[in-house]
């Protein structure tokens, strides 16, 4: 009787082991689906995600970003005085002083914006800029610089008998070719001069404003200058999104032969491709894709990025450094400066260039033109885009051009212009930072995180990031 009673209490302790160990295996394999899963599923299914809010569709977080940018972005721009101008004038050297910085805060709005059914978007881009004061120098800061309206009518009537008879006669009363004017003058707010009205009468409409001349004259504000671009969403084809489709209207600028392409990203958005090599981003200044070639690894507020930079010699390179840029330079320039004449309104008149500041990079020939004022600095001159390279988001970019204005004598004009050196002479340059910090870089680094180090624990926030 006791024997039966003990096997009818094991009996139950016998059911209760094999519901645990059935139990333990299905856990065991429910965890195990899980975590290959997450090894090999989980790449696929970030992407996905990814790619679909990374496209350029109202409602997503990448059309957000790309309409009203929240990167905070400082343009600081930096004056060239001419210290010896009569020098200068008679043939010397010239003497340069760096004068800034003058910042601005720049807030970035795409307006206007027209989607179409081949998953393009056009748009127009309009630009405000803030002074701030307590980061710059007084705009009452006076500076020595070329007098552009001379400079233009000079080159206007260059090689026309006439004309340059004519500009001689006018020029006998002009006091020379550098005028002093104040930053505030010579950067937004411009300033009159009787050549202008003359030039307006003769020049093509472009709608550049004619009635003053400053750098960034009428720009505050506007949308004239950036014209309106045609650009990939990616909704068609995640991998072309952000690339630049058309620009005022046309798939080509002034350039001949491959140069004159409109290529390369037009607002910073890149597909995510882990083996990038480069980045062509697309500047409406100057009228063709600037290059930035891989660098190295760095990190941006403790978010790791991969860093691209500009090389002078590649990207502005002649046919020497950079055979395929044939094409950017009807004549044959020492490497590291880009010829963009006639990039704004097609108007060859005024010979421009463009370099890294300082002419980092370039030539040594292009410093051998100064008596001194110029030290390039790759920690202060150079230019460069950084990319969390698993989502390709921008984390830092660091945009820094040098403008240079072409000198050349001409003795039919005679007085200040029989003299003077041939010039590649820079006349400012400016340098507009935007980078992640603080918060945003908290959100970036959580955000990007789990691609980086790929570990199971932290998917459950990504995906909170990812469907917000």
């Amino acid at each position: 009787m006791s024997t039966l009673k003990e096997n009818e209490n094991e009996k139950p302790r016998g059911w209760k082991t094999r519901c645990c160990r059935i139990f333990l295996i299905v856990n065991t394999v429910l965890l195990l689906s899980q975590g290959l899963f997450f090894l090999f599923g989980f790449g696929h299914l970030f992407r996905r995600i990814l790619e679909e809010k990374m496209t350029i569709t109202p409602g997503t977080p990448a059309y957000e970003v790309w309409r009203q940018p929240s990167l905070p972005t400082n343009l600081r721009i930096y004056l060239f005085s001419v210290r010896n101008p009569r020098e200068v004038e008679a043939g010397a050297k010239p003497a340069l002083e760096e004068i800034g910085p003058f910042t601005y805060r720049e807030k970035l709005e795409r307006i206007n914006e027209e989607f179409h059914e081949d998953g393009t978007v056009t748009y127009e881009t309009k630009k405000e800029w803030y002074f701030q004061p307590t980061l710059s120098l007084p705009l009452s800061s006076t500076v020595t610089t070329v007098d552009v309206p001379v400079l233009a009518t000079a080159e206007y009537g260059r090689g026309v008998w006439a004309m340059e008879w004519a500009n001689s006669a006018l020029f006998s009363t002009r006091q020379g070719l550098f005028v002093e004017k104040t930053a505030r003058q010579i950067l937004f707010e411009g300033y009159s001069d009787p050549l202008l009205d003359m030039g307006s009468l003769f020049a093509a409409t472009s709608g550049i404003p004619m009635d003053k001349f400053g750098w960034f004259y009428k720009r505050n504000g506007t949308t004239w200058s950036d014209g309106k671009v045609r650009m990939a969403t990616g909704t068609k084809n995640y991998s072309e999104v952000g690339e630049i489709r058309a620009w005022k209207g046309s798939n080509r600028t002034l350039y001949p032969s491959s140069c004159g392409e409109v290529r390369g990203t037009s607002a910073g958005f890149t597909p995510v491709d882990p083996d990038r090599q480069h980045i062509d981003y697309f500047s409406t200044d100057i009228c063709r894709p600037i290059r930035f070639s891989r660098s190295d690894s760095v990190e941006v507020e403790g978010v790791p990025g991969t860093r691209f930079l500009l090389n002078a010699t590649d990207t502005f390179g002649n046919t020497s450094t950079n055979p395929s840029n044939w094409c950017y330079h009807p004549v044959n320039l020492p490497a590291g400066v880009h010829n963009s004449t006639g990039c704004k309104g097609g108007d060859t008149t005024l010979k421009t260039f463009v370099s890294l500041p300082h002419f980092l990079g370039a030539d040594p020939g292009y410093l051998q033109q100064f008596q001194g004022g110029l030290s390039p600095d790759p920690a202060r001159h150079s230019a460069s885009m950084t990319l969390h390279m698993e989502t390709a988001i921008p984390i830092q970019v660091l945009m820094r051009l040098q403008i240079i204005l072409h000198l050349r004598p001409n003795p039919n004009i005679g007085s200040f212009f029989g003299k003077i050196p041939e010039l590649f002479l820079p006349v400012f340059w400016f340098d507009a930072e935007a980078s992640i910090e603080g918060e945003m870089a908290s959100q970036t680094h959580l955000f990007t995180k789990p691609v980086a180090t790929n570990t199971v624990e932290h998917c459950p926030t990504l995906v909170q990031q990812l469907l917000r």
